[in-house]
């Protein structure tokens, strides 16, 4: 599973949203991806696309339980809901940001690390100086507190 956003502030929401206070883990990291070949999704975001599969629109942008969510995603995986479509993936309101975010399954082959012109991959740990003061500023932007943790729980 690779989530993507649009940009940093809908990342960091759709890691920490649920979070007042985001202790954030020095091994995070954040990188500009591309696609390799085309990845194609189900686009929950317009106009009828919920209701095609079941769902209502508020699928895109509600507020919903992560558990709840990810059932649905494991169902349009799973069952391919639209016709002659085979998707890997969905595109999405992120809930806490309401920026562009894409849930992509099986897409490893199909994405890459975008480099810049002096070959060096964008590919950066949150915590570095140059990233710090952006991801504090994604998170005064969404109404929250963020620092770096010592003692990550995951690591």
């Amino acid at each position: 599973m690779l989530y993507v956003a649009g940009n940093l502030t809908t990342a960091f929401g759709e890691v920490f949203g649920d979070l007042r206070d985001a202790a954030v883990c020095p091994n995070y990291r954040v990188a500009l991806v591309k696609p390799t070949s085309p990845i194609r999704v189900l686009d929950l975001r317009g106009e009828g696309a919920a209701m095609r599969i079941g769902a209502l629109p508020s699928l895109a942008t509600g507020d919903y339980p992560r558990p709840r969510t990810q059932e649905w995603a494991r169902a349009i995986y799973e069952d391919q809901p639209v016709a002659r479509r085979r998707v890997r993936g969905v595109y999405y309101h992120a809930a806490h940001s309401n920026g562009r975010a894409l849930a992509l399954w099986n897409t490893d082959v199909d994405v890459e690390v975008v480099r810049a012109t002096v070959g060096q991959v964008q590919d950066f740990a949150l915590a570095a100086t140059s990233m710090w003061p952006r991801v504090v500023g994604a998170a005064v932007s969404l109404g929250m507190r963020t620092g770096l943790t010592p003692h990550c729980p995951r690591c």
